[in-house]
């Protein structure tokens, strides 16, 4: 077998010999930094949820139904006169009688049995109630995860918090929700304030064992083991380490949540038990409108169609989230 290498020249073949192997990479086009450059953008998780994310026609739908709303409950409050949500009962003093007129070019969606303008109300009880439910669902979910890091980190707390949560669990929410705001309700506490209280005392544990759940199923992967093994405090470890793989979770269940506040307090107003009837609020004015729905349909159909406009746009959300958030999605 000849010898490839003679006289330290590297021999190609039999009639090229380079003095370098260097010499037989040649670079075409561009120069050294740019070729050092990566050709395929970097991965990120975040840019791979928004693509997904806004694929989905249901996603577009859901978002722009929300905003509309929103926009609506902004300006429309603004700009129509005050009067229009003040009771129209009587003819005194000059004041026109608007109880029960239908719907017209002056009052879009006719007025209601206090004789306020249904169009105005209920874009200011969308505001009003989704300020609510947004308030009440915050501040579930940082109760929720905050004790349920821990009670998914530190398992000594398992024997305590799983009783607490099938104690209330095995209560339906809404007998529980009712004794609450009865008995707020017979201390004079104002209404708002007691639909606050009630919804948050319990309204946690949900979000609390669904985040206890999830630190359970990643709390022994490697990476947390290492971290231990190297000495991490438990904090670093909860805030640095679990917290992020479980926001989409998280994000997921406050939108989740939003419908649900809202769905209970039209619940609770028809019970009796709810915000003030006077209040302008989704539950109030849909209760209004049941009493006289029968020989006045649109006191009841404009607050359901609204309140269901709610209720889906938010439903959609969240299951097109939980979809985009999916780490099975991403490659």
């Amino acid at each position: 077998m000849e010898n490839n290498v003679k006289n330290d020249n590297i021999y190609v073949d039999e009639e090229t010999t380079v003095e370098n192997l260097d010499d037989l990479f040649v670079l075409t086009g561009g120069n050294a930094e740019e070729t050092e450059k990566l050709a395929v953008e970097p991965y990120s998780y975040w840019k791979s949820v928004f693509r997904i994310f806004i694929r989905k026609k249901s996603a577009i739908f859901s978002l722009g139904l929300i905003a509309v709303l929103v926009l609506m409950a902004i300006i429309v409050p603004m700009i129509y006169p005050a009067e229009y949500l003040e009771s129209h009962l009587t003819t005194l003093n000059g004041r026109e009688k608007w109880q029960y007129l239908p719907p017209s070019l002056k009052h879009l969606f006719g007025c209601d049995k206090l004789g306020r303008d249904l169009f105005v109300s209920l874009f200011q009880a969308v505001r009003i109630s989704f300020s609510l439910a947004l308030l009440i669902s915050l501040i579930n979910a940082v109760t929720g995860i905050l004790i349920g890091m821990l009670w998914g980190y530190f398992r000594k707390l398992d024997p305590i918090m799983i009783e607490i949560y099938n104690f209330f669990n095995n209560i339906p929410s809404i007998l529980f929700y009712m004794l609450l705001m009865s008995i707020m309700l017979q201390m004079d506490v104002d209404t708002t304030v007691s639909f606050i209280v009630g919804m948050t005392i319990i309204g946690w544990l949900g979000m609390a064992r669904t985040v206890r759940n999830q630190i359970i199923i990643i709390n022994d992967r490697e990476y947390n083991m290492a971290s231990k093994t190297l000495g991490t405090s438990s904090f670093r470890i909860i805030t640095h380490n679990l917290l992020p793989y479980i926001l989409p979770v998280i994000i997921t269940n406050i939108s989740l949540s939003i419908p649900s506040v809202i769905s209970m307090e039209t619940s609770l107003s028809y019970f009796g038990v709810g915000l003030n009837s006077s209040s302008i609020a989704l539950g109030p004015i849909m209760t209004l409108g049941y009493s006289t729905y029968k020989n006045y349909i649109w006191t009841l159909a404009f607050p359901v169609l609204i309140t269901s406009c709610i209720t889906i746009s938010f439903y959609l959300l969240g299951l097109a989230l939980s979809d985009a958030l999916d780490p099975r999605q991403h490659r």
